[in-house]
Order: C-alpha cells, then structure tokens, then sequence
C-alpha cells in the first residue's frame, strides 16, 4: 500500500480535480501528465492546492470525512457503536484487525495520500516559471499547514510513523519509523513557516484555506501536545485577539447553534464538501436519516451524565430520541453539532469546522494553569462554561489540580464528537487506561492503531505496534 502512493505520474483527474487517492506505476498514457506539467500555470497549481483542502473531506469515512469524529470517538467513551458490521466496531470493542479498512484507508491511508499531494506541491512550485512569487509563497504555506496537520493525526494515532518529506517512492518506500519527537519538530517548522508567511486576510469570502491565525491555532494545539505551555498560551492568545480593521476576527457565538454555520464568526478553519449535496460527513453520519432509525453512534450513558442541569450543549449539541422496537421503548441521544444531513450542491449553510475559537479558549486556561496562573485560567474557562449557559463563577481558590480537572471537563464537554479531541485528550494527559478500563477488551496497547498489515509486507523495515502480532 505504501507503494502504491508515491508515484511519478499522476493523474491528471488526481491533481487537477483535487488531490490523488491512488497513484500508478506505468508508462506515461495520454490521459495523465507529469507533476511538472500539473505546476505549470498558477491556475493549475491553485486547483491542486485547493484540492488538498477538498480532500481532507472527499467522502464519508475519508480521513476528516466523518471518519476521525467517529473513529476515534468509538475509542474513546464518547459513543457506542450500534453496528457491528461497522469499521468503527472494532475500534469501539477493542479488537482491531490490521487490516482493518478504518485504520488502514481512512487514517494511515489517507493521511499519506494528502502528504503526498502536498510534497508534490512543496517540490514543484518553487521550480515553476508560470506562477508568481507571491502565489508560490501562499501555495508553499498552505501545502505545509495541510502537511503538518495529517503528521499530527498520524503520530498521535499510531505513534512513531516514516517521515516523507518527498515524492520518491522507492526512497519512501524504505524510510523507517521516525521518532514522535522528530515528527514533531517538523510538524512546528511546518506550520511556522506556515505562519510567518500566509497573509491575515482569507482567501475568499468563507473561510475555508488557512490564513496566519489558522497556522497559530493549529501552532497551539501541537505546543499544548508538547507540554510548551508557554508557547501554546501565546499562541491561543495570538488567535483570541486578532483584528481585522479594528474589530475582532473571531467572536464565541452567543447562539450554540449558530456555531457550526458557514456564517459562523467563531470558525477558524472550515472544510467545505466539494460537489456533494450533503453539507457535511459528520452530519449525515450521526444524524439518524429517519425518525424511527437507531443512531449509528449513540452517546454513552457517562458522557450524558457528564452534562450539568442547565447545560445548553446538552440542550442544543445532544439529541435525543424515543424508539419502540418490538414493543420496547428506548431513548437514544447521538451528537446534533450539525443539524442538516442533505441539501443541493450549490446550496450549504454548514461546513465541518477543523478549527475554532473555543478550543483556543481552552488551550490558553490549561497552559496557564499549568504555569500556575491560575486566576488566568479561571477566567478563560468561565468564558466558556458561560456561554454554555454554566453561570456560576469557577471557585477563585480553586487547586491547580482541581483547575485542571475542570478544564479537562470542559473540554469533554465543548469539543464532543468533533475530530477526536476527546480520545487524543485521553491519550496525551495518560488517563486512557484510567478512564476506559472497562471498555470492551481494553488494554494499554489500544492507544495506539496497528500499522496497516499490506504497508508492512511493503516495507519489512517497518515494526508493528505493540500488542498487533497480525
């Protein structure tokens, strides 16, 4: 598998309508061109770059496609999955299979392939004679935001992961498993470079390409991850306080619902379907497509707990529904962040939001109650828990400790069923083994996704994770 994605030749319906999911090993047909022709003009450099972006949500079950939010969701103790025919089965019980198509197609596959794409944009465009020096800059930028993203996914899902940083596939091909720390490193250089040279303006009128603050938020999340509290706390402060003409760029929504829409101020970053009449993937998998339909994805009974009396997200982000099977009647809650499931293709009201500006609320009160400032801290979490509809002040002599657990708290409950923070939250603060203990088949191991079984025929060099001896 690791093969058959790193290729000369692409294909021109890969490239130029917006990024590859498979590439081919042959001579050069007439239907496809070289990578230095798909760089040619700046008009065909842009659809590439935009393609990076339209990929990351292709189709359902594609890497952000709905397949992190449930994925990893089923890994955690966020839902329950209710088919067991499903993909995310295996991860929800436990019992995954290296060959098992969400690990090794929608995460490990999927990720490389958006890699890859944004390498071939990183090699080419610098040596291209038809676009401008400014556009070659943004391209740049924008390929290694997209590059950084999918290595954080991929080292916090499977743990040390081969490094590509070019298009050669027999060289690719043969790379070993890098060091997180390494991965790291370049996961900060990557979105540094990112930062210091996308403009503070979004391309557009959604936002749906990364501009400065979007590389900051991404920035500090990765410092968070790494324990830099101070650097993740001036990054998040960067993104809270950003202005456009005078007034701020990003505002929390006052109406819950209102968060999740295309007009949303407090997106980051949003991921638009590309020529699809469903708005979103995560939409249409949650959201049950009848009324009488089980959900695919049911909350757990300790998440619901976790709502307090008065919680608006329980009220505006939860759903619940009574069905009667066979006489029975059972009530089923599942996520309900996005409300439609279709629509046309020209018409949306909602895009899957990657980035917002709660989480950059969040990221800054646990850097600063890591660095003990602890009154700080206090008063980003409250804005949040206020906006919630929680409007008792956080205690002022509150312990460092009991801080931090509040704030884990909050995250749970802000960012649940959006992209996995709930299980990489878990994993980075080392309380997986204390909080998912009693899932089916639990062990240590279970932090980390087998490496797909076909990548390592591919390539023996590389080592499976613990615990996968298939």
């Amino acid at each position: 598998m690791f093969k058959n994605r790193y290729k000369k030749i692409l294909l021109i319906t890969c490239l130029l309508a917006s990024g590859c999911t498979k590439f081919v090993e042959v001579d050069k047909p007439i239907d496809t061109i070289t990578a230095e022709e798909a760089f040619a003009t700046e008009t065909k450099a842009a659809s590439v770059v935009r393609g990076l972006y339209n990929n990351m949500v292709k189709t359902t079950n594609y890497a952000f496609g709905a397949a992190v939010s449930a994925g990893l969701g089923a890994s955690a103790d966020e839902f329950i999955v209710s088919s067991t025919t499903s993909a995310y089965a295996e991860l929800y019980n436990n019992n995954i299979n290296s060959s098992n198509t969400a690990t090794t197609s929608y995460y490990w596959g999927a990720f490389y392939n958006l890699i890859y794409v944004a390498n071939q944009v990183i090699e080419n465009v610098p040596k291209s004679a038809g676009i401008s020096e400014a556009a070659k800059i943004q391209f740049l930028a924008e390929a290694r935001f997209v590059r950084a993203v999918n290595y954080f996914y991929l080292i916090n899902l499977y743990g040390d992961v081969p490094l590509i940083l070019g298009t050669d596939y027999v060289t690719n091909t043969r790379t070993l498993r890098t060091p997180m720390v390494q991965v790291y490193t370049q996961i900060v250089e990557d979105l540094q470079y990112a930062r210091a040279n996308l403009g503070e303006s979004y391309m557009g009128t959604q936002r749906i390409r990364a501009n400065r603050f979007t590389a900051s938020a991404f920035l500090a999340r990765v410092y968070l991850y790494q324990k830099n509290w101070t650097d993740a706390e001036l990054m998040a402060t960067e993104v809270i306080e950003a202005q456009a003409g005078g007034t701020p760029l990003y505002r929390l929504e006052t109406t819950l619902n209102n968060v999740f829409l295309l007009t949303s101020k407090e997106v980051i970053l949003q991921l638009m379907n590309p020529g699809t009449s469903i708005p979103t993937w995560d939409g249409a998998a949650f959201v049950p497509g009848t009324a009488t339909a089980v959900p695919n994805y049911q909350i757990t009974p300790g998440l619901y707990s976790a709502f307090s009396t008065g919680d608006l997200r329980l009220s505006n982000w939860i759903k619940s529904v009574n069905i009667t099977t066979a006489g029975v009647t059972k009530t089923y809650s599942y996520p309900y962040k996005y409300k439609v499931i279709s629509g046309t293709a020209t018409v949306k009201t909602e895009a899957l939001v990657f980035l917002r500006l709660a989480e950059m609320y969040l990221i800054r009160a646990e850097a600063r109650a890591e660095n003990t400032d602890l009154s700080n801290a206090i008063s980003d979490l409250d804005v949040i828990r206020s906006r919630a509809g929680l409007l008792t002040p956080t205690d002022p002599a509150i312990t460092q400790s009991d801080l931090l657990d509040a704030i884990a708290r909050e995250r749970r409950l802000e960012m649940v069923a959006e992209l996995g923070h709930r299980w990489l939250d878990l994993k980075r603060t080392d309380k997986a083994n204390i909080v998912l203990k009693d899932k089916p088949n639990w062990s240590t191991n279970d932090q980390l996704y087998p490496i797909p079984f076909a990548d390592i025929q591919a390539n023996p060099l590389i080592k499976q994770n613990d615990g996968y001896d298939f």
